[in-house]
């Protein structure tokens, strides 16, 4: 009996090592390997936008991805003492192997999104001006 369960944890040592090894990243940034699909990272919580371009942010920005396709993206900031508040939502789905998300606006305002790393933690993703948006988890 001990024997047995000595060979089925060098199988379960082996089989992570293997796949630590020859994991193929999808994003630039990580991780190389997750237990979670893209989809349950991406949907598992909100996401708040901490940085664009190395640049912290005066307001808010959340981003909320839900498991059927719903998206909210809302923004809070203050502006010469007065406070601005807004919500926009919309739809969005993975493209291009799951490497880009397409987000439509209700507002018929369309954007795309380069995942550059996907975490349970942290989102980061270049838009289409390139300009690189860092997030975390909330």
């Amino acid at each position: 009996m001990n024997i047995r369960k000595n060979k089925k944890l060098m199988l379960a040592v082996a089989l992570v090592i293997f796949l630590n090894m020859t994991a193929c990243s999808t994003y630039d940034e990580g991780p190389a390997f997750s237990l979670k699909s893209k989809k349950s990272r991406l949907t598992n919580g909100d996401w708040e936008v901490v940085k664009i371009d190395d640049e912290r942010l005066d307001g808010e920005i959340i981003l909320e991805f839900e498991k059927d396709g719903d998206f909210a993206i809302s923004i809070e900031y203050s502006y010469y003492g007065y406070s601005y508040s807004y919500t926009y939502d919309g739809e969005w789905e993975w493209e291009d192997g799951k490497e880009t998300i397409q987000i439509d606006l209700d507002d018929g305002d369309n954007q795309e999104f380069e995942v550059k790393r996907l975490t349970n933690e942290e989102l980061w993703f270049d838009d289409e001006d390139n300009d690189l948006w860092e997030c975390e988890k909330v």
